[in-house]
């Protein structure tokens, strides 16, 4: 893939990184005399502007001074020491993971004089290497955010990529926070699920990455945001957890003075344009509305004690305009559908008028044989008349009749329908912070979020070959819950500690309504997707809803952070442990059918019945049945050591080494069964075969014979749980006792946790799950009456073993044993120069080489057989002998993967910022990338059906 230029332009503030944490900035600096010799033993305290908080420490042998772990906002600077007058500097401003640097001047006279500082923090980034930019509450609350979501800001770092914000987005929008498969922000050439969101230092990550199907991360409203750091690469050895952006959220706290707000935002369609599809039908432009309302709160208890911050915000909107879709994606209220110039009678001698003499799509390709369709319409198939003649309880046509029919256009597309039927959305979320300070060295911080959602859907956003029918909608009810709790302490004046504590929960259900159930047209399915019918007509329309799931995923998380200033070097040691839970029911397959054109539909013969032997009207057939149950835990931890070194007064060293303990998905219900093609036997006997199969160390009861048994939970070898990331970095100032120039580089190795995407792919294996997929040849003896292979299974024959052999046609996803942790190397060098005064210019390069990252292969491709190469005694290729040539045999040619860790991406960006500061904190901001990033899988993480992997010579490893 080929990222074109990209060129962003806004209002905003400024960058800078070093002895912070998660959720705290720093302060750092140069203390010398007006003679520009170095200054020790110089008292600087910060005052926060709002609470009252100080921190002291003292100016080192070289001048030096470091404050770390300062919770972001204004502060007050003085400096004292005997001999020297005292020096002020007010409105410094603190940024969550960066260091500000503020060099000071002291004069010669006596303490109880002052002088105020008027010089300004410095524009460019003398002590870190770590790319990236901070948005403050000025930004959050006054840019023009759709929806009031801070995610559709992300990208205006250099180096990052999302879709544009749609306004007629659903809900909360869906930028930053989509599904793993479409849309969503990449950084670096990374994916998606290698970003890393927190608030207020505690994970707050989709760990399923399906967008609204698992929840997505919370968004508090933009009133309640302090600031946010948008970490794109290079940061130090702190952070991990992904490879793509770190996005440090960091919420509002009280203050010594009460301050508050009070909000309506309104919107409409009244100045709104019509839909170009509405306008086509001659239809009213579609409804939207939205009321976003609510206030803040915030001020002492007791002051210089006790803080408190409290908000609310309300959404409600009707929105029948979205039109945005794809898998797990955002939702749809408004659709468009073609057909063939249907009307309103819908008897079998009309519709034979109507499609007299044509035959399905691959009977046409076989130079048209079998039967065609009779103008008497007496061989139209029961179940598509049944189809065509279901109506809705308000009388409409399950399939509708066309609002416009054009006659130039093809047949099966002379027929157009566009349909608004608006969507709502409602939220109410809750913020309570509260700080306690204990003492002027221990404070005590909480800070809670909860959010209820509820969206209902009237399109399905995931319709793969077509637009979607009214009539199917789904509903959405989604809870957040975090919280993190606090302590910091200052052990002196060069030792600090901070220890949190946080609670991370996502809860998800989804339902999918609908008009029919199969037994209402007469067709046999399985029970559990009796009422989830799904048939598409390639190029025209599709009939049926999603798959409903609920998600309940939850992370508990200790982290502890001591920062230690001894001489030139401070220093950062730490680590945490996040034990993650997700479980999942109530998940129901569709049960699917596929047909070519609109006269496949209307015959559903099958192969021998529509003269091409090889091929049914009904091309594709998908059903599932399965004890769809999970309970997945999971356990990461990390450790890290972090050194900035101060080489010299122009030279800054970043040198860091983080463990990361990144584990695998384990199952307590035992579920995590799994296939070893390895252990399979390629050419299994008439009886079948078993071998291949491998069960988790705590499945329950005795594994068949064949069947085998590993010694962990993880249904692989559990490998790659442990890793070691080096981080380097160096920031240098190229002029004397200037640092209008600064040159700043890095690399570093960081290891990113996969979503659970890749072990609930294994619900749809043997034992607990049965998976049938029948395509092209597979599927010749479907009919319409019958399309699903018989025997229908049922969920009491669970947990079954289905044994291949050389006639059956098994389906089947797999995780490679040897499966593990991507990584990415990244390195980058860049330079900041001060044009002019608050004028500055940041070029650089950046680049990064991912290995080991998650693809999905189609590993039972048939091989080409040649008279020198002969397979299975076959030497010619043909679409019979298919079965004959594939790795092995009773495992369908094209619906047999594996997800494994063989992925591999590589990036290389030209990036280019432009910043301006003015009065009054505006600031301009211009951002540039030309970037070429390949990727062999880059948007798969889920399916087979994902990322283009089933095109390609599948064995070939590259």
């Amino acid at each position: 893939m080929v990222a074109a230029p990209l060129l962003v332009m806004t209002l905003i503030l400024a960058p800078a990184g070093l002895a912070q944490t998660t959720s705290t900035g720093a302060l750092s600096g140069v203390v010398t005399d007006p003679t520009g010799a170095i200054v020790s033993g110089v008292a600087i305290t910060a005052a926060n502007a709002s609470t009252g908080e100080q921190r002291t420490v003292s100016s080192q042998d070289n001048g030096a001074y470091v404050i770390p772990q300062l919770p972001p906002g204004i502060y007050q600077i003085e400096a004292t020491k005997s001999g020297f007058k005292r020096a002020t500097s007010s409105s410094i401003r603190i940024n969550v993971a960066e260091t500000t640097t503020l060099d000071l001047s002291l004069d010669i006279g006596e303490v109880s004089e002052t002088v105020t500082i008027t010089s300004e923090p410095a524009v460019t980034q003398t002590e870190s290497s770590a790319l990236g930019r901070v948005i403050d509450d000025r930004v959050v609350s006054n840019l023009p955010l759709v929806t009031r979501n801070y995610t559709q800001i992300l990208a205006l770092s250099p180096g990052v990529t999302t879709d544009v914000n749609n306004a007629a987005e659903v809900g909360r929008g869906n930028s930053g926070t989509t599904s793993i498969t479409s849309g969503g922000t990449f950084t670096h050439g990374t994916r998606q699920y290698d970003n890393n969101f927190q608030l207020n230092g505690v994970q707050i990550n989709d760990l399923q990455g399906t967008s609204n199907n698992s929840g997505g991360v919370a968004i508090p409203n933009p009133d309640t945001i302090e600031q946010f750091k948008v970490q794109t690469g290079q940061y130090d050895a702190v952070f991990g957890r992904g490879a793509g952006a770190n996005v440090n959220v960091v919420t509002k706290g009280g203050g010594n003075d009460f301050h508050g707000t009070l909000f309506e935002f309104f919107r409409n369609e009244a100045l709104n344009a019509n839909d170009f599809f509405s306008n086509r039908v001659g239809q009213e432009k579609g409804i939207l509305r939205q009321n976003q309302f609510g206030f803040t709160l915030g001020g002492p208890i007791k002051k210089d004690k006790l803080l408190f911050f409290g908000s609310y915000q309300g959404t409600r909107q009707l929105n029948g305009v979205a039109r945005a879709g794809g898998l797990g994606g955002t939702a749809k209220c408004a659709e468009s559908v073609s057909s063939p110039p249907l009307t309103d009678d819908r008897s079998a001698a009309a519709l034979g008028r109507l499609f007299a003499g044509q035959r399905g799509l691959l009977q046409n390709a076989f130079g048209g044989v079998g039967p065609a369709i009779l103008a008497d319409g007496s061989n139209i198939n029961p179940v598509a008349l049944r189809l065509l003649q279901f109506t809705r309880s308000d009388g409409s046509f399950l399939i509708p009749t066309p609002q416009v029919i054009d006659t130039t256009k093809p047949f099966d597309l002379q027929g157009f329908s566009a349909f608004s039927q608006p969507c709502t959305f409602s939220e109410d979320q809750f913020m309570v912070n509260a700080d306690f300070l204990q003492t002027s060295k221990s404070k005590f911080s909480g800070r809670t979020f909860f959010a209820t959602s509820d969206l209902n859907n009237t399109f399905v956003p995931g319709a793969i070959v077509a637009n979607n029918v009214p009539g199917f909608p789904n509903r959405f009810n989604n809870r957040y819950t975090n919280i993190s709790l606090a302590h910091s302490y200052v052990f002196g004046s060069s030792l600090f500690n901070e220890a949190r504590f946080g609670y991370t929960g996502v809860r998800v259900k989804s339902q999918q309504g609908g008009v029919f159930k199969w037994s209402d047209v007469g067709v046999p399915a399985v029970e559990q997707a009796n009422d989830l019918p799904n048939i598409s007509i390639i190029g025209s329309f599709q009939i049926g809803g999603a798959s409903p799931i609920n998600y309940d995923q939850k992370a508990i998380n200790f982290d502890d952070t001591l920062s230690y200033i001894v001489g030139r070097h401070t220093l950062r040691l730490g680590g945490g442990i996040t034990r993650s839970a997700v479980d999942s029911s109530n998940f129901r397959f569709n049960s699917a059918l596929i047909f070519l054109s609109f006269p496949d539909f209307l015959l559903g013969l099958n192969g021998p019945g529509n003269g091409t032997g090889l091929f049914s009207n009904v091309f594709g057939a998908i059903d599932f049945i399965g004890l769809t149950e999970r309970k997945l835990r999971v356990v990461d931890g990390n450790l890290f050591a972090q050194d900035d070194f101060k080489v010299s007064p122009r030279l800054t060293l970043n040198l860091g080494l983080r463990y990361n303990r990144i584990g695998h998905f384990t199952d307590q219900l035992g579920r995590n069964a799994n296939f070893d093609p390895a252990r399979a036997n390629p050419n299994p006997p008439a009886t079948g075969s078993l071998a291949g199969y491998v069960v988790p160390q705590n499945f329950t009861g005795q594994p068949p014979a064949g069947v085998e048994q590993l010694d962990n939970e993880f249904g692989n070898k559990g490998e790659g749980q442990n890793n070691l990331a080096p981080r380097l970095g160096f920031a240098w100032q190229i002029l004397p006792k200037s640092s209008r120039f600064v040159l700043r580089g890095g690399y570093g190795i960081y290891y990113s946790r996969s979503t659970g995407q890749p072990f609930f792919q294994l619900q749809a294996g043997p034992p607990f799950g049965n998976l049938r997929v029948s395509t092209g040849a597979a599927n010749a003896g479907a009919t319409f009456q019958n399309p699903f292979p018989q025997p229908i299974p049922s969920e009491s024959s669970l947990p079954t073993f289905v044994p291949y052999s050389p006639t059956t046609r098994l389906s089947a996803t797999a995780i490679a044993q040897d499966y593990r942790p991507s990584r990415t190397q990244q390195y980058s060098l860049n330079l900041q120069t001060e044009l002019a005064p608050n004028l500055l210019l940041e070029v650089g390069y950046v680049g990064t080489r991912g290995d080991h990252l998650i693809r999905t292969r189609s590993i039972n491709q048939a091989q080409l057989a040649s008279t020198t190469n002969p397979i299975r005694g076959v030497t010619t290729n043909t679409l019979a002998n298919v079965p004959q040539r594939v790795p092995i045999q009773g495992f369908s040619a094209s619906n047999f993967s594996v997800v494994e860790s063989a992925g591999m991406a590589r990036y290389n960006g030209l990036e280019v910022s432009l910043t301006k500061r003015f009065s009054q904190g505006l600031q301009l901001l211009t951002s540039y990338t030309f970037s070429k990033s390949l990727d062999t899988d880059g948007a798969n993480t889920q399916t087979a059906s994902s990322g283009g992997n089933t095109t390609g010579n599948q064995n070939d490893p590259q």
